[in-house]
């Protein structure tokens, strides 16, 4: 004799060979959304194990309906009179009479129970999920590296501001190339003669020798007070900066050390924000991972047959970007690949391996030394006629497929 056993949102449902109501086991009003997430990973509830306990014993065949790992099973008392199949008969059955089944069951009162039952049940599991997608701590890596950006792009723009100010006041204050000096010293000290008898320019930010007279301007202290206030400004906006790198630093540490090994805090965490999480990043190919960032040049040339890109963010990257330009596709090739080994391994065992940058620094070497020159073009340097004829073929049949959708 064979029986069904299926599940719904209510419980564990046992239909006969004529699909009728032959056991069950539901689930706790109060705990619906909890057993229905259980069953969604994959786990075993304690409620199937009491149904197919009992049911195993009548039956000399279950045909469960599932989507959980067989092999989760093998473990229950009499589990090879066990047979799996989605959908099966059972299962059908039940979804087409759900409401009819739930009343015999007595999981509903009436049949008006059911909406109400459902629309709950739909927030209650939303909410739910969107509470876990927002725990997710690549969330938090993502916004750190997206307001380091930001701070770049302010910060810079009200650097240029402030020497263009400050110039009128000591223009010979200009030979100091390092932003953060440049704000500090201004902030710290305000007055240009403050900053001569600070002692502090010296040949490492550009002065061969000491100034003695300044041919700025002289201004008042109300000019200096808002001059200095907004370098202080600007100071305390490059330590925030500070601050969120070394954050990012620990982040990427703690939730992608092969990553972070491989390409460094930065170039790995701006790979995870620009496809959006680290899981989803583990999912991509490597020929993928190497165009990310690199999508407009990307479909210029599916539109124009222009040459394709070789690298877009791991440009960033000091091995390709420091390569020579006849090898840089063959170490960005390298280097995609080995990104893939590394956010899979940070993603599905979570162990570090410094292996991941040792085999790819191997493989530069050896990609450096087989190409020491590059290879010499035996195409001519004027396209001819056919590869022109082909590229407006091509060029044609793209624009035709554009003009299919408008």
């Amino acid at each position: 004799m064979k029986c069904y056993l299926t599940c719904c949102f209510a419980g564990f449902i046992v239909l006969d060979e004529n699909c009728t109501l032959i056991d069950y086991e539901l689930f706790p009003r109060g705990k619906l959304a909890e057993r229905l997430t259980n069953v969604q990973n994959g786990n075993l509830t304690k409620e199937e194990e009491s149904v197919l306990k009992r049911i195993v014993k009548k039956h000399d065949k279950v045909v469960i309906e599932t989507n959980i790992p067989h092999s989760r099973y093998k473990n229950l008392k009499d589990n090879p009179k066990f047979e799996f199949e989605t959908p099966n008969t059972g299962g059908e059955f039940l979804r087409s009479n759900i409401v009819e089944i739930l009343l015999k069951a007595g999981f509903l009162e009436s049949e008006d129970d059911f909406g109400r039952i459902i629309h709950d049940l739909s927030i209650e599991l939303t909410e739910e999920k969107l509470k876990k997608a927002s725990e997710a701590e690549d969330l938090l890596l993502i916004q750190a590296i997206n307001a380091i950006d930001d701070l770049d792009e302010a910060t810079g723009k009200l650097v240029e501001r402030l020497r263009e100010w400050y110039a009128v006041h000591f223009p010979e204050f200009g030979r100091v190339k390092n932003h953060e000096n440049y704000v500090r010293l201004i902030a710290d000290h305000g007055h240009r003669d403050a900053i001569i008898d600070s002692g502090l320019l010296n040949s490492d930010m550009g002065f061969k020798k000491s100034i003695e007279r300044s041919m700025g301007a002289e201004i008042n202290e109300l000019d200096l007070s808002v001059l200095q206030g907004f370098a202080a400004s600007i100071k305390s906006t490059q330590e925030s900066k500070k601050s969120i790198t070394d954050y990012v630093d620990a982040k990427m540490e703690e939730i992608a050390p092969n990553l972070r090994d491989l390409c460094g805090s930065s170039l790995g965490a701006k790979l995870i924000a620009h496809v959006g999480s680290i899981k989803r990043l583990s999912m991509l190919p490597s020929g993928t991972v190497q165009v990310l960032g690199a999508e407009k040049a990307l479909f210029r040339h599916l539109k124009t047959g222009e040459r394709p890109p070789k690298h877009g963010l791991i440009f960033q990257h000091p091995e390709v970007r420091g390569a020579k330009w006849w090898v840089r596709g063959k170490i960005a090739r390298t280097l995609a690949s080995k990104i893939s080994l590394a956010v899979r391994k940070d993603v599905f065992s979570g162990d570090y391996d410094p292996q991941i940058k040792e085999s790819f620094q191997k493989r530069v070497e050896e990609i450096t030394k087989a190409n020491p020159f590059p290879k010499r073009s035996t195409k001519s340097l004027k396209p001819d006629k056919k590869e022109k004829t082909k590229k407006r073929k091509k060029r044609d049949k793209y624009k035709k497929k554009i003009s299919d959708y408008y």
